[in-house]
C-alpha cells in the first residue's frame, strides 16, 4: 500500500474515487507519518464511528 501526505492529510495512492485529493509528485510512502491526519475518504475513518465503537 503506497501512501502521500497533503496538506497533512494521508492518502493512498492512486488516489480513492471519493477523495478530492490530486497526486502532485508528493513523495510516496508505505508509512504513516507522525502527526498526519487519516484522509476519512481514503483511509475509512469516520470521526463519528470512533464514539461508536463497542469494547468488550
Amino acid at each position: 500500500m503506497l501512501l502521500f501526505v497533503q496538506q497533512n492529510k494521508v492518502h493512498h495512492y492512486p488516489v480513492e474515487k471519493n477523495c478530492s485529493a490530486v497526486y502532485q509528485n508528493e513523495q510516496l510512502r508505505d508509512t504513516v507519518p507522525h502527526g498526519a491526519k487519516p484522509c476519512p475518504y481514503c483511509m475509512n475513518v469516520w470521526p463519528e464511528s470512533k464514539d461508536k465503537r463497542v469494547t468488550a
